[in-house]
């Protein structure tokens, strides 16, 4: 799910008025990106109320984001109800310290999805990035009727074949809450990506006490194994059904780490 977000334009507009701070803000892009749309795969597991079919409640959290222990800005993410029985969850991270504040980044995320046989069914999915004058957009429709996902990436159109089931990226913590409040502690979910649905397997590690900027906690941690080192999360779901923390290591070696502040 690699993405380049820094088009050469802006890579040159950088250089030109930042130097060599340019290389860096490129890599900003790719990691804040990236990691924020992978990040909502398992921050979102705050917004599931109970986990139940019934125990959706809306509701917003709000965390930092760290890279290398240096503050990059903070992301919001809220759940709310729609008038067709329908849920959005919506997150918007902005960068306010260091290059991210520099280059404006803003990183939003809306997905539509509704409540089916006790989990999360994909609907619309959108995604915005942007920084400097370069945008990066993807749209994904859920055509049930035809079992399709059609996809705008950047302009680039995309369909495939999507089984029953089949989410984006951003609603998969929604499924993995469901699963963990039943009793389960593996998940393979269908996620819809750019050209592909991605097969996606999850699994509760045990629980360790971890403190973050809203107190210290006695969380499950939770890890994707099919991607192993990529992500992890932790969360009480006996104190408040909001992730507490969540790790995602970068290629380069750096550590992105986003906790909870507030709820």
């Amino acid at each position: 799910m690699s993405q380049q977000y820094c088009s050469a334009a802006y890579m040159d507009w950088v250089q030109m008025f930042v130097g060599r701070l340019g290389n860096f803000a490129t890599r900003l892009c790719e990691i804040m990106g990236n990691t924020f749309s992978s990040l909502a795969v398992l921050v979102v597991a705050a917004l599931i109320g109970s986990a139940q079919a019934a125990g959706l409640n809306p509701t917003s959290a709000t965390y930092s984001v760290v890279r290398d222990g240096k503050p990059l800005g903070d992301a919001t993410y809220s759940l709310v109800a729609n008038s067709d029985g329908s849920w959005t969850l919506h997150s918007e991270t902005r960068g306010s310290s260091g290059m991210a504040k520099l280059i404006g980044l803003a990183v939003h995320e809306d997905s539509t999805f509704r409540w089916r046989d006790g989990k999360p069914q994909g609907m619309h999915y959108v995604y915005k990035q942007d920084a400097a004058i370069k945008s990066k957009r993807r749209d994904i429709q859920f055509d049930w009727q035809t079992q399709q996902a059609r996809v705008q990436d950047n302009g680039k159109p995309f369909a495939y074949a999507i089984p029953d089931g089949t989410i984006d990226r951003s609603t998969v913590a929604l499924a993995l809450g469901e699963a963990l409040a039943t009793g389960k502690h593996v998940a393979v979910l269908p996620v819809a990506a750019k050209d592909h649905v991605e097969q996606q397997t999850y699994e509760a590690r045990g629980e360790e006490k971890i403190t973050v900027p809203g107190g210290s906690f006695n969380a499950v941690r939770v890890e994707r194994t099919d991607a192993p080192g990529k992500a992890r999360s932790w969360y009480a779901t006996a104190v408040s059904a909001l992730p507490l923390r969540v790790e995602q290591v970068q290629g380069d070696g750096s550590t992105i780490v986003m906790e909870l502040k507030q709820r």
